[in-house]
């Protein structure tokens, strides 16, 4: 519909020129805005052009009779909407029901009572006018669901960022317990291996590498470790600087948490890197939790993270020093060298070993 125009606009076709004259006379002192047509070609360039509200439409007309222009019109996206009331002077039920079929909307007979005219033009244009709205209202409310999906789905993806980001420094366990309920508790752990690796003269060959480099080679070299310990179904904890800390048996209790703490510390040293590490582990208790508020971190506490730190002071470049808890947890899995006892801070003596080689 023509929202550009104050009055309905009826176009009138007729090949009966008197016909057109009267009926445009009565509609035009009816307010309503009247094009007229005396022939199907007519009608048809003019509905193309137009697009009036209605259609007054003769079906008995030369060369293109008001079935077929009827026919034409509602075969066109443009003008399919047009509602179409046939003028005749016959009135069979044949012919009514031919001219439903093609999609008319109404009938009148002729002569035309004017009243009658009046009345079903009325109702036509009202229902025109509600199909209208309704069908932007249709459009509307697609549009509307195709910017929710899209919305839900811009959501949906800045989650699963969220999400990975939260499991990228958290536990999966503890990631879920703070997403289901905004808290978790610190938890003790009776059985846990742990790894301590630094790189051997790091400071002196760092003052030497320019600032973002050195990110970059560490960025690198902790990545694989990742991914290592990952493979091995450890748990990374965090890095300081240049060291590593990470576990197994925590916070997912695991009885092979010391052979494999072991092969990731074979797998970290086979990493091809011109950076050389020392690697030191321990075997005890520990207790787990996150730490802070603002910026969670889930980091361990206890004696056997201070003693694995004294452990990795002990070891040797690219060797894996581990202590003799430890030792008595892998040493059918591994090939070992006893190391005999060494002073360990606030420890006294302690026995110590390099692992070389899986059996």
């Amino acid at each position: 519909m023509n929202s550009m125009k104050h009055e309905d606009t009826i176009l009138i076709v007729d090949d009966v020129q008197e016909n057109v004259i009267i009926l445009s006379s009565f509609l035009t002192h009816k307010s309503y805005n009247v094009l007229s047509a005396y022939n199907g070609e007519q009608a048809l360039q003019i509905c193309e052009k137009s697009l009036p509200d209605l259609v007054l439409l003769d079906i008995m007309m030369p060369k293109i009779t008001g079935f077929e222009v009827c026919k034409i019109l509602k075969s066109q996206k443009t003008t399919q909407h047009i509602p179409i009331i046939f003028m005749t002077a016959l009135n069979s039920i044949e012919e009514k029901v031919k001219g439903f079929s093609l999609g008319a909307a109404d009938y009148l007979t002729k002569p035309i009572e004017y009243q009658e005219l009046l009345a079903r033009l009325n109702t036509q244009l009202k229902l025109h006018k509600l199909q209208y709205q309704l069908q932007a209202q249709n459009i509307k409310l697609q549009q509307q669901a195709l910017d929710l999906e899209r919305n839900n789905e811009i959501i949906r993806i800045e989650k699963n960022k969220s999400d990975q980001l939260l499991l990228n420094i958290l536990p999966l366990r503890i990631a879920n317990n703070l997403k289901e309920t905004g808290k978790t508790e610190p938890e003790y752990f009776e059985n846990v291996t742990v790894l301590f690796s630094d790189i051997v003269d790091f400071t002196h060959l760092s003052s030497n590498i320019e600032p973002r480099l050195l990110i970059d080679e560490l960025n690198t070299l902790f990545t694989a470790f990742d991914n290592i310990i990952e493979k091995h179904h450890c748990e990374r904890i965090k890095t300081i600087g240049d060291a590593y800390l990470c576990a197994c048996g925590l916070p997912e209790k695991n009885e092979h948490h010391a052979e494999n703490i072991v092969k990731a510390a074979l797998d970290m040293m086979k990493y091809n890197t011109h950076w050389k590490i020392r690697i030191g582990i321990h075997t005890g208790k520990v207790i787990g939790g996150v730490v802070g508020i603002k910026k969670y971190i889930y980091d361990v506490f206890g004696d056997t993270i201070n003693i694995t730190s004294r452990i990795e002071t002990h070891s040797e470049p690219m060797k894996i020093n581990i202590s003799e808890t430890t030792y008595h947890l892998v040493k059918d899995k591994f090939k070992i060298i006893e190391r005999g006892a060494m002073i360990v801070k606030g420890k006294g003596k302690m026995k110590m070993y390099f692992v070389e080689t899986m059996l």
